[in-house]
């Protein structure tokens, strides 16, 4: 009797991930940038691209792309720190 190897369910990360970074973009344009810092953060663990494959052998755009979207939470981030002192 051959033992059968379930695969674990995988998250529709590309419509989580979507979904968390239409909420930053609305939580930017009504100036809630705490917040904005939270979905944005959090967009990021549903990487939207395949991850069986590491960071390193991506496709240059997909590393590009990951790589504004950390940005941009962090400029929020600094741009937020800076509105408060």
């Amino acid at each position: 009797m051959e033992k059968q190897v379930q695969k674990p369910k995988q998250l529709p990360n590309k419509f989580i991930y979507a979904a968390f970074l239409i909420v930053t973009i609305i939580f930017l344009a009504r100036g809630d940038f705490p917040t904005a810092i939270i979905f944005g953060g959090i967009g990021l663990v549903f990487d939207p691209f395949n991850h069986s494959l590491s960071f390193g052998k991506r496709p240059l755009w997909q590393k590009v792309w990951l790589i504004c979207h950390i940005l941009m939470v962090l400029i929020i981030l600094g741009f937020t720190v800076g509105r408060k002192f």
